[in-house]
């Protein structure tokens, strides 16, 4: 049996995402030994190979200390991802086979979902290390908006403060209040997008309405846990670890002999609230969209929104009506029942709890809301759609 490390930083979806095409081919075509460390990948060694008979290394290389683990394994080795150093000719990991991301299109489809929106002024914030990987990312974005003749301002990541986001905090919320709006921001992946949305609500910069976030991988407990709900590229970092998993099949078997490289896609944006720009500029239904969202439309009533902006319910009835054709009760409505929809779908909650949560005290009354809004029952759409597991 094929005894294979896996060097993978597992406290990222993106990973897990590589895990799960893994695993996804050892089922077809194994089984396979896997040596996997769980956490991140200062956590992460290679097994004391005299007693644990390796035959094959699956490694995302971060550091100098695994790089060397790994070139003294000799094993045969597929890579993900290789950071600049080890794309060198001189360097003995350079002859790995290995599976990148496309990162051209990913920097494409953010360009051209921000295009479809009209803005005037674009702008990226790096990571806060220099990647190959994020370069080729805005790049694309910069190529893609050159072509429509659009310019982008970058925001300059301070290196004295790269590593401290506390520090570099109050650098990025200046840059914020200071660049042109509407803007619309390219951020390399989720954890980078989150901090531009905490840094604008430190602001007090309105997003979509100011600015816009967008992200790259999808990591929906990043993108969900964000205020406001954060806008991002899902990658098919399955394909990638299936890809992977494949090439080093080849190589432990020898039928694999030269280096080959894989190049995973990325799947396209999955819109959430952070770019989902709303076509008008009346502020009072702005900021009551703004309070209904944020409160999850759960136990927010119309009088709420009411106190909140402290206008007459006849006022902002009108202004609603104007701007977009329907009641305040109707959009609590309906966020209350995309509230509803996540639920059902990615979580194990009961239906009663569901129901209590939206202020009904019959499941059946919710029940009957939810398949007229969605076409299905909750039971249907949680065993067609619900996370597994």
């Amino acid at each position: 049996m094929p005894q294979v490390a896996i060097l993978l930083d597992s406290s990222h979806e993106s990973t897990r995402g590589r895990l799960r095409g893994i695993m996804n081919y050892v089922r077809l075509y194994g089984p396979w030994g896997l040596h996997v460390i769980t956490g991140g990948m200062e956590e992460q060694r290679l097994p004391t190979l005299k007693h644990w008979k390796a035959t094959g290394i699956i490694a995302r290389v971060t550091s100098e200390r695994i790089a060397r683990a790994v070139v003294a394994a000799d094993l045969p080795t597929v890579l993900f991802d290789p950071l600049e150093p080890l794309l060198r000719p001189r360097h003995p990991l350079s002859h790995c086979c290995q599976c990148s991301c496309d990162n051209k299109t990913v920097g494409r489809l953010a360009a051209e979902h921000f295009l479809e929106q009209n803005f005037e002024h674009y702008a990226v914030v790096p990571h806060n290390k220099n990647t190959n990987w994020s370069f080729v990312r805005f790049n694309s974005f910069i190529e893609r908006l050159a072509q429509a003749e659009k310019t982008v301002t970058f925001y300059k990541v301070p290196q004295e403060h790269a590593a401290d986001w506390g520090l570099e905090l109050r650098r990025m919320i200046h840059w914020l209040r200071r660049l042109p709006k509407p803007a619309a921001i390219f951020a390399p992946h989720d954890l980078r997008g989150r901090q531009v949305l905490d840094a604008c609500q430190i602001a007090g910069i309105r997003v979509p309405h100011q600015v816009a976030v967008l992200g790259v991988d999808n990591d929906e407990q990043v993108c969900e846990m964000a205020t406001p709900t954060l806008s991002s590229i899902a990658v098919d970092w399955e394909a990638g670890g299936f890809a992977a998993a494949e090439m080093l099949d080849g190589l432990m078997r020898g039928t694999l002999r030269e280096r080959r490289e894989f190049c995973y896609p990325a799947k396209g944006v999955v819109q959430r609230a952070s770019t989902e720009l709303i076509r008008f500029g009346d502020p009072i239904v702005l900021q009551a969209k703004e309070f209904i969202r944020i409160n999850s439309g759960f136990s927010v009533r119309v009088s709420d929104v009411v106190k909140h902006l402290k206008r007459s319910k006849r006022t902002i009835e009108l202004r609603f009506k104007n701007a977009l054709g329907y009641s305040v009760l109707e959009e609590i409505q309906k966020v209350r029942m995309e509230s509803v929809r996540k639920l059902v779908a990615d979580t194990a909650m009961p239906f009663g709890q569901i129901a209590s949560l939206c202020g009904l005290e019959s499941v059946g009354h919710l029940g009957e809301i939810f398949k007229a809004e969605f076409g299905v029952t909750m039971s249907d759409y949680r065993e067609r759609f619900g996370a597994p597991g």
